[in-house]
């Protein structure tokens, strides 16, 4: 089963000073085992955004680089009916659009979500949730 890593699991994996950071590194390093973790832009996003703040951009570029464009995390891309059914997901569910397109996905490709983030994900029918602790 393919997992989609939210993007608070990679940020906590890249601050060392993050209580949740050994817990994430562990996760992501078994996920990476197996090779089935999956990624899209949204979460690259996120987690570029995030890195930056706490590094800078160049650092930033490099990690994500490393962490999200790994040869074992498959790309998942959205079509547009993907974002129609988000945005309506994210209305119904009183979740954030960002949420509603990684839950979206997930629900697409049969897929459970890693995340810290367990009280929005919850929200969403049917989605697979994996709590980070």
């Amino acid at each position: 089963m393919t997992v989609i890593v939210d993007s608070n699991v990679w940020i906590f994996a890249e601050v060392k000073d993050a209580p949740e950071h050994p817990a994430a590194v562990r996760a992501i390093q078994l996920l990476l085992e197996k090779g089935n973790i999956g990624t899209n832009v949204v979460i690259l996003s996120e987690v570029f955004h995030k890195v930056s703040i706490f590094f800078g951009a160049p650092i930033a570029s490099e990690r994500v680089r490393i962490a999200l464009l790994h040869p074992s995390v498959q790309w998942l891309d959205f079509g547009q009916g993907d974002a129609a059914d988000a945005t309506r997901l994210a209305q119904e569910a009183g979740i954030r659009i960002n949420d509603a397109l990684i839950a979206q996905q997930a629900l697409e490709n049969k897929a459970a979500i890693l995340t810290d983030n367990v009280r929005d994900f919850k929200k969403v029918k049917g989605l697979k949730i994996l709590a980070l602790r």
